[in-house]
């Protein structure tokens, strides 16, 4: 019995383990780092005096409320932490003031999630992201792994013994969002927008996988999509629009599989969208037997 009390705390800190973040009290490039040792709060300043970040820490994690600014003062991202793990609405803005995004996490969720794949039994499992990572493991990283919905990972790597000003300072000036946690279930609203705040994609998701419908602008403004997502894959049909609404095509899917393809307009060129989730074989349609070809974190940027 002894035994038992002494390893139940190990056990609940390892739920949590993936996302441990190492919050270094000094900072370079003549910025200012402040953390109060009686709250944990911790508040950083761009080298014009402009407040640069304002958050807390307990322990070595990023837990409470969160904010973070442009130098010229301009809200750039707010948000709630538990231990480490986002929760609740995510918020970003770009430089002119619009919104960025919006994503809604939970981390009770994640806890769940953790403790399915700790002890998984087929029987137990509540939630279909958990079935996902015992089948497919590396998809239902991408899911999990924050920065997949918000950049491609290939132009967002960063190196762990970054402090934390380093790592938000790519934000204040880079193309890309760069997350401060690299792991999150997302369970609810899910918004990008375009720098002029018009909607870029929407839906929703739950318990880590985006489900019913969605809405999503091509870059150019010139097309939408608009179709059904079931546990995170595309389901029945997705109908392509142009920009003043006229329906220009279907593609049908069956559980993540491409089914058929009918046009409703000639001439039209396919999408970024179709290029990346119809496979082709001497550029003809087939069927895609691939259950990743449902989409994922990397349609939502």
């Amino acid at each position: 019995m002894k035994r038992l009390f002494l390893l139940l705390p190990v056990c609940v800190c390892s739920l949590y383990g993936d996302a441990q973040l190492s919050i270094s009290d000094t900072i370079t490039d003549g910025q200012i780092n402040i953390v109060n040792p009686v709250d944990g709060k911790l508040t950083g300043y761009y080298p014009n005096g402009n407040k640069q970040y304002e958050g807390y820490k307990r322990k070595e994690e990023l837990h409470g409320a969160w904010n973070s600014w442009y130098p010229d003062g301009q809200l750039l991202d707010a948000g709630l932490l538990h231990k480490g793990i986002p929760d609740g609405k995510w918020s970003g803005w770009y430089t002119n003031g619009n919104p960025r995004f919006i994503r809604t996490y939970a981390a009770d969720k994640w806890l769940q999630l953790q403790q399915e794949k700790t002890r998984y039994h087929p029987k137990r499992v509540s939630m279909p992201i958990t079935e996902l990572w015992v089948k497919n493991k590396k998809q239902a990283t991408k899911y999990i792994n924050a920065i997949n919905t918000f950049c491609d990972p290939a132009a967002c790597l960063r190196n762990r013994n970054e402090t934390l000003a380093q790592k938000l300072n790519g934000n204040a000036s880079a193309d890309h969002y760069h997350p401060l946690f690299e792991n999150g279930l997302l369970h609810g609203p899910f918004v990008n927008y375009f720098p002029d705040g018009m909607i870029k994609d929407s839906g929703v998701y739950r318990n880590g996988l985006p489900e019913d419908l969605w809405i999503k602008w091509t870059d150019d403004k010139k097309f939408y999509w608009k179709g059904f997502y079931h546990h995170g894959m595309k389901n029945k049909e997705w109908k392509l629009y142009s920009s003043t609404s006229r329906l220009i095509r279907i593609l049908f899917f069956k559980d993540g599989k491409y089914v058929w393809r009918k046009d409703m307009m000639e001439g039209v060129e396919e999408t970024a969208e179709e290029m990346s989730i119809i496979p082709r074989w001497r550029g003809k349609y087939f069927d895609q037997n691939d259950s990743s070809s449902g989409g994922g974190p990397g349609d939502h940027k």
